[in-house]
């Protein structure tokens, strides 16, 4: 399993498999294939570094619950709890929590450092080249890295990113 040059620094965050040649021409004819553009990655990050990053994000890290509802051209509009549910249910585009930073008690975690060189690596040259080979879409850059945390009762309704000029989405997720 050959990695190309272009892709050994992301070795310490993704598994191999997922940088090989073959790999990503199967991730490519795969993604290139469906008329929604979806491609699911199992397994992508290195195991210890997941399991630091899952660490942060499911005990040290602090979410501020947000609410919005859908506005006419597509776009939301965050309100207030009682707004929201007070809202036609067609009306309310998501209930979640937003990443607003470490809980204090894990201010100096590793598993925070951890987290925050992830977030670095996503925006490097590398990074962008790995998913330009496997989309074909050139990338500048990153525009906003949110993390939501979703319990149960919450909700993100259908949406369309286009107004606002995306052209991909990623989302990582854990078991």
């Amino acid at each position: 399993m050959e990695i190309g040059n272009d892709f050994n620094t992301l070795t310490a965050w993704v598994q191999p498999r997922h940088l090989s040649a073959s790999g990503i021409a199967e991730y490519r004819a795969n993604f290139e294939s469906r008329p929604l553009r979806v491609l699911h990655m199992t397994d992508f990050l290195q195991p210890d570094m997941a399991a630091r990053i899952a660490r942060f994000l499911g005990r040290e890290a602090s979410y501020e619950k947000m609410y919005a509802l859908y506005e006419t051209d597509g776009s939301e509009k965050r309100v207030a709890a009682d707004v929201w549910r007070e809202a036609d249910k067609d009306s309310r585009y998501y209930s979640l929590g937003e990443l607003i930073g470490p809980d204090p008690r894990f201010r100096l975690s590793p598993n925070l450092f951890t987290f925050l060189n992830f977030r670095k690596m996503l925006a490097t040259s590398a990074f962008r080249a790995y998913v330009s080979a496997i989309t074909g879409l050139p990338l500048e850059g990153l525009v906003k890295r949110a993390v939501h945390h979703m319990r149960r009762g919450d909700i993100l309704g259908p949406q369309d990113d286009r107004f606002r000029g995306r052209r991909l989405a990623f989302v990582f997720g854990s078991r």
